[in-house]
């Protein structure tokens, strides 16, 4: 019987210790990652205008449809897929900005207009056109209220912000207009 040569021992090491190393690591643990350098972050403040056409008979501009509807208490999962607009000033027929395109569902069993609202909000115009913002939070039966800012994508990549909303005074039942203060902060994309 032969003992392995220095070589084929260091060559084992080099395979093996990897697999070593891997399994030490907690499953909870934090790793720092090698040779990476923190990206600058920026924030922007956006002041934007959404205009909600509702869904209902006779609306020739509504800017949502009704998917499911439920004959629960309160409506609970009726389920609405929305392609709201957002424009620069609380009148619906300026330049839209951008739209939120998602959806809201009846969450609320013991409250009625508790709209759990999921949406991308996907910019049209100049700096951000492209951009999306993924939004989570709670829509209607507050006359004001936050949504989270989850990420994004474009411009807007590795980020992390809060939408504060106001039912404007000028709304109408046709046109329900949220006041939207957008904070958003993001990673500056780097060049590959």
């Amino acid at each position: 019987m032969t003992m392995a040569g220095p070589f084929v021992t260091f060559v084992c090491l080099l395979i093996v210790l990897p697999q070593i190393q891997a399994v030490s690591i907690p499953y909870n643990g934090t790793v720092p990652l090698q040779g990476c350098q923190i990206p600058c972050m920026t924030e922007v403040n956006l002041h934007l205008f959404l205009h909600q056409f509702v869904d209902g008979p006779n609306q020739p501009n509504r800017n949502e449809e009704t998917l499911v509807q439920t004959s629960f208490p309160f409506g609970f999962g009726t389920t609405i897929v929305h392609d709201w607009t957002l424009t620069e000033t609380t009148n619906s027929k300026d330049t839209v900005v951008a739209r939120a395109q998602g959806v809201h569902v009846q969450a609320g069993l013991t409250k009625d207009n508790r709209w759990y609202m999921t949406h991308n909000i996907e910019f049209e115009q100049v700096r951000f056109a492209g951009s999306t913002l993924q939004v989570i939070g709670i829509t209607a039966g507050l006359e004001s209220g936050q949504w989270s800012i989850v990420d994004g994508t474009g411009q807007f990549i590795m980020t992390q912000g809060i939408i504060s909303f106001t039912n404007h005074p000028a709304s109408t039942w046709e046109d329900g207009i949220k006041e939207l203060n957008i904070r958003v902060r993001y990673t500056t994309p780097q060049p590959v």
